[in-house]
């Protein structure tokens, strides 16, 4: 979760200083073609939650498994709309995908082998 979270931050530093260059086709599929609202977006629905989770997983918090699962489904669905949003294919997007199934599906078990479904 943590490389995770450092990976989106600095995405997300690229998209906002315009060091990382999307091309004028992708920048115009992008909401009100900015690509510091696509910087801030990935920081707060992918960044701020894998760090989150990192850091409650490392201080061995009970909460941690639920943001794992959290976490996990909103890098899913991150991609997933980036994919329609700015319709073009990535190498990072199936790996990154996977990823954030990987983490949910490790949030998940973890929860319910740890703590039990039905433990408060």
């Amino acid at each position: 979760m943590g490389a995770v979270a450092v990976g989106a931050a600095a995405g997300a530093a690229g998209l906002a200083t315009a060091s990382l260059d999307l091309g004028a086709t992708i920048v115009r599929r992008l909401p009100f073609q900015s690509t510091v609202v696509a910087a801030v977006a990935l920081l707060a629905i992918v960044a701020l939650p894998m760090a989150w989770g990192a850091v409650e997983s490392w201080l061995g918090r009970r909460r941690a498994n639920v943001l794992a699962v959290v976490a996990g489904a909103l890098l899913v669905g991150w991609i997933v709309v980036e994919l329609a949003v700015i319709r073009a294919f990535s190498w990072l997007q199936p790996m990154f995908l996977f990823a954030g199934a990987a983490i949910a599906f490790a949030g998940y078990r973890g929860w319910h082998l740890r703590w039990g479904p039905t433990d408060n």
